[in-house]
C-alpha cells in the first residue's frame, strides 16, 4: 500500500517532474470518462499496468470530486495533470476545494453491498505514494505516484 502524505508538497519535495500534461474538464455526466480518455492517451506508450493503475486511480479521483465537491457558479470544472518523472509517473486532481476535512486514504469498513467508499484505499493501493494539500487559491490537490519503468 502507498503512503500518504497529509502535509503540502513543497516544489523541493516534488518528484523531479520532466514532463507535465493537463487538461481542464467541465463537470458533467462525461468528466469521468474525459479524464480517463486523457489519461490513457498521455500513457499510451507505458507499461499496460502502469496505464491500467493511473485510469483506475483517475477514475476513483475524479468521481470524488464530482460527488464530494460542491458545484456551481465558478466551480463547474476539475483539472487533471499527469507528471512523467524517473521512474514515476503522477497523477493530480485539482479541485475548487471544500471546507471539508482532508480526504482519508485508508481503507474503512464498507459493506459488501456499499456502493461508495472504497476509493481512496483503492488509490492508497494502487500507487507508492498519494496525498493532498491546499493551494493559495483554496483549490484541493488529491495526487498519487505510480511506479513505472521508462517507456
Amino acid at each position: 500500500m502507498g503512503d500518504f502524505v497529509r502535509a503540502a508538497t513543497t516544489p523541493t519535495e516534488l518528484p523531479d517532474i520532466v514532463q507535465w500534461r493537463g487538461t481542464t474538464l467541465r463537470r458533467n455526466d462525461k468528466t469521468s470518462w474525459q479524464a480517463r480518455q486523457a489519461t490513457g492517451l498521455w500513457l499510451t506508450d507505458h507499461d499496460p499496468s502502469v496505464r491500467s493503475d493511473a485510469l483506475q486511480i483517475v477514475s476513483e479521483l475524479v468521481a470524488n470530486v464530482l460527488q464530494h465537491v460542491p458545484g456551481g457558479r465558478g466551480r463547474d470544472w476539475v483539472k487533471i495533470r499527469l507528471g512523467l518523472g524517473d521512474g514515476l509517473v503522477r497523477l493530480e486532481v485539482i479541485d475548487p476545494g471544500t471546507p471539508e476535512p482532508e480526504p482519508c486514504f485508508t481503507s474503512h469498513q464498507v459493506g459488501l453491498m456499499e456502493e461508495s467508499g472504497r476509493g481512496l484505499g483503492i488509490v492508497a493501493r494502487l500507487s507508492t505514494r498519494c496525498g493532498t494539500h491546499v493551494t493559495e487559491k483554496g483549490h484541493r490537490v488529491v495526487w498519487a505516484d505510480i511506479a513505472a519503468g521508462v517507456p
